[in-house]
């Protein structure tokens, strides 16, 4: 065995390490919010407002506990501590959907997450889910397109709007899944297929997105959401959707979502105080916590 395999497979061994340590905390009980919007004014429009979201929201599977884990929450978890902006990721695989996560799959069907969303929200009808779908991964296997399967199950359900705009209120949005559609083809949903960069800050039509997903350090990730923050304060775009997920490109292998995900959550809970006025827009984060969900809430209701 050569030195420089020695030297590398203990760079990868410290990442796994570094990874599960980062992760471990985040793991923590929570708190029932099922009905948290029932609190907000129908009037209020979605840029008026602070929604806890989850980048990746399927993404519970890793490999070897490195690339493609970037929830301990399952979807189900997730909608019951508060979160209501879901990014799904989905592949076509003998002509059924798969969660997945780029190559990693994430070892669920795509109608179970459906499941869960359609049965959430017929239980509770204050509320109201942003999806966000986009095909991860080429269809393998299979004979039909991708949007024709996907619509094809989300048109049987009378809750998913099928509208191609956001709604303008929260009492227009109530009862509803409303989906972003990050995929060829769609004839539901607001389009975003086309327009969408690739880790990078920009506006789409009328929504404003920071998804700048590569990055040095968590610092420079950090700066990056505080911007976006002062971006949804003024209210100039219908949506905003800050992703606070990241990886580390400077290490060797790349440390992915765990490790700058803890910082970064306790910088956004920290951050959450700090910021008195506006709105913040929707916080797509990695690793979601019951504490953390309930501190964006929160920013609802001071």
């Amino acid at each position: 065995m050569t030195k420089k395999t020695i030297i590398a497979g203990a760079l990868i061994l410290l990442t796994v390490i570094l990874t599960l340590v980062a992760v471990i905390p985040m793991q923590k009980g929570e708190a029932d919010r099922s009905d948290w919007m029932a609190e907000l004014d129908d009037d209020a429009s979605l840029n008026s407002i602070t929604i806890p979201g989850t980048h990746d929201s399927g993404a519970l599977h890793s490999i070897a506990e490195i690339s493609g884990k970037c929830q301990t929450l399952s979807v189900g978890e997730q909608l019951k501590i508060g979160v209501r902006f879901l990014d799904i990721r989905l592949q076509l695989v003998d002509n059924k959907l798969k969660v997945v996560h780029s190559f990693a799959d994430q070892m669920t069907d795509f109608e179970d997450v459906l499941s869960d969303m359609i049965s959430f929200i017929r239980n509770n009808r204050s509320e109201f889910l942003l999806v966000s779908i986009k095909e991860d991964a080429s269809p393998t296997r299979s004979d039909r397109e991708f949007a024709e399967v996907l619509e094809e199950m989300l048109l049987s359900y009378p809750e998913v709007s099928r509208s191609v705009t956001l709604p303008e209120t929260v009492g227009a949005a109530r009862g509803g899944i409303h989906i972003i559609a990050r995929y060829e083809n769609a004839s539901i949903g607001l389009p975003c297929y086309d327009g969408w960069e690739d880790d990078a800050s920009f506006a789409l039509g009328n929504i404003y997105i920071q998804d700048n997903y590569s990055v040095a350090d968590a610092k420079e990730k950090i700066t990056d959401i505080h911007k976006t923050y002062s971006v949804a304060q003024k209210r100039e775009y219908d949506l905003v959707l800050n992703y606070t997920s990241c990886y580390l490109s400077t290490c060797f292998p790349p440390i992915y979502a765990g490790l700058p995900a803890h910082g970064i959550n306790n910088d956004t809970q920290s951050a959450l105080a700090e910021y008195t006025d506006g709105p913040l827009g929707v916080l797509v984060c990695d690793f979601m916590t019951s504490e953390l969900a309930g501190a964006i809430i929160g920013r609802n209701f001071k």
